[in-house]
């Protein structure tokens, strides 16, 4: 009975042991260009930083300098540039693109810094 019960668990719950892994690169010039294809990508229709910047009718365009680090997190945004955008925009703009996380994780020890230019008056609304 135990052993039934046991198995019946293990086949309700098989999330948890089928998490993803995020890839592992080394190389810099791929990192610089998977995080700027990331970052791109992050604000493309569907995905959930678009929604929230046409709900919330964030406007500007914003050169950002991303800083992130080894598991794929981002430890800070500076903003390097602002056009046609108002204070509110941007701040909230920089705490979203703050919050993201990139899909793949580099070596222990490793962080990059990458400028993107991110134009939300140009996105479909």
């Amino acid at each position: 009975m135990k052993h039934v019960v046991l198995l019946l668990a293990i086949a309700l719950f098989p999330s948890v042991s089928f998490a993803q892994k995020k890839e592992l690169l080394e190389d810099k010039d791929t990192i610089m260009a998977r995080a700027a294809q990331s970052l791109e990508a992050a604000l493309q229709p569907g995905t959930e930083l678009h929604e929230i910047v046409v709900k919330e009718n964030l406007i500007g365009t914003y050169v950002l300098q991303v800083s992130f680090r080894e598991k794929g997190d981002i430890s800070s945004v500076f903003v390097v540039s602002a056009e046609g955008h108002d204070q509110r925009s941007q701040n909230r703009f920089k705490d979203l693109v703050h919050f993201l996380e990139l899909p793949f994780k580099m070596p222990k020890g490793r962080q990059y810094r990458i400028e993107q230019t991110f134009d939300l008056n140009a996105i479909p609304r």
